[in-house]
């Protein structure tokens, strides 16, 4: 994966629209690094929303429920690789 993602690259990636895109990024669950005016999502960002829809489509659970699911692991394995 590359460092960054514009909104188009990123829709593109995933499969989803960039209206998509911009309604997660209004429910807060993605927020974009912005420079000269454009955004841009990062590579960390891409994986966690690909997990996040793959886990509400299997799971048939809420974007926002799957997302904090993924943060949440994502977490407990960054904690444990700290200690």
């Amino acid at each position: 994966m590359a460092d960054y993602y514009t909104p188009e690259q990123l829709a593109q990636k995933l499969g989803i629209t960039e209206a998509a895109i911009a309604q997660i990024e209004a429910k807060g669950l993605l927020q974009p690094k912005v420079k000269d005016g454009r955004r841009f999502f990062s590579s960390r960002q891409a994986y966690h929303l690909r997990a996040a829809l793959r886990l509400a489509r299997k799971q048939k659970l809420s974007l926002e429920e799957a997302f904090a699911r993924v943060e949440d692991r994502w977490l407990c394995q960054a904690s444990a690789i700290g200690h």
